[in-house]
């Protein structure tokens, strides 16, 4: 079997043998070519592409950090469930060893969604999200829960405990007095998201826009984190928020909206479960920008080169999203 270099990939090959076994492979057979690779303080993961002598192609997939079997356990199951419900919108999972944290699934030869999204003019990004929104339309109704009417003040709770905890120190955030003034405008929606309907769903949990690969004319769905049964409108503002933050022209969101009419008018018509208008959607989305607002470094100084991105482009949507 072709080599290459590194301790994490060396990590990953040493699992292909059993791996390939259960799939009923010669492992000597294959080769490996780097696919990506994460390793930082907190993750260390690797994906390598397998090439078999027939020419068939499989990931071989390894989180060496953190050792968290239980948790990745459920990533599984919840790639199988996914699989079981939505076949043609998941790479098959062949091999599991759940002990190494190792898995072999097919395949797919495409792009990430946040790659084909960076740079692209408007209409081309709300063609793409009209197909992100199909698939995830396809994924809820794979695994369906029911119509449920929703409860904003869970969500304004918990951003409660947020504020109080800036509020007080406890935690910290950049630019905390604008944070505060951004949250309290969302907390004083709350009466907006009552008493209306919205629809639940087996969630994936981590849909962010690396988890969405497309090629010409299919999309596929990667990393489910084992989500929740809770409305649709969690996934929504995940995906959205993230092509929002990182990818949307500005200038092009109307005051006190998240997304730009014709990003969002592309994806709710390729997703159809649910419109714009969803409390869920409505409330989630602009929660998610607080979200990831707290969720980066306080000071400048911390963040990484993506993170500084990231800062950026949440503290220029939160201006159109709050008017603050």
């Amino acid at each position: 079997m072709g080599m290459i270099a590194g301790d994490l990939a060396a990590a990953a090959l040493a699992q292909w043998p059993s791996l390939a076994e259960q799939i009923g492979l010669s492992p000597a057979a294959w080769r490996a070519v780097p696919l990506a690779r994460r390793e930082d303080a907190r993750v260390a993961r690797v994906l390598l592409r397998m090439i078999g002598p027939d020419g068939r192609q499989l990931v071989l997939k390894h989180q060496a950090r953190p050792v968290d079997p239980d948790k990745f356990e459920t990533q599984i199951a919840a790639h199988l469930a996914a699989q079981e419900g939505f076949a043609e919108g998941v790479p098959a999972v062949l091999a599991v060893d759940l002990e190494a944290q190792a898995s072999v699934m097919d395949y797919v030869a495409a792009e990430p969604l946040s790659t084909l999204l960076e740079g692209a003019p408007l209409a081309r990004q709300a063609a793409l999200l009209r197909r992100a929104g199909a698939w995830l339309g396809s994924y809820h109704r794979a695994l369906p829960g029911e119509a449920r009417v929703f409860q904003p003040k869970h969500t304004i709770r918990f951003l409660g405990t947020v504020m109080e905890e800036v509020a007080t120190g406890a935690r910290q955030v950049g630019k905390p007095e604008r944070f505060l003034a951004c949250a309290e405008a969302l907390c004083a929606e709350q009466a907006r998201f009552e008493g209306r309907q919205t629809l639940t769903a087996q969630t994936h949990g981590d849909l962010h826009m690396r988890n969405l690969v497309l090629d010409e004319t299919r999309c596929w769905g990667l990393d489910f984190a084992g989500g929740r049964v809770v409305p649709v409108g969690h996934d929504i503002a995940r995906l959205l928020t993230d092509y929002a933050i990182l990818h949307t022209p500005k200038e092009a969101i109307a005051a006190g909206e998240v997304l730009p009419d014709a990003a969002l008018a592309g994806f709710f018509e390729g997703y159809g479960l649910v419109g714009s208008d969803d409390p869920s959607v409505q409330l989630l989305l602009r929660n998610r920008v607080l979200a990831e607002w707290w969720g980066l470094p306080a000071r400048a100084e911390d963040r990484g080169v993506a993170q500084a991105r990231r800062w950026a482009g949440v503290q220029a949507l939160a201006a159109r999203v709050f008017g603050r």
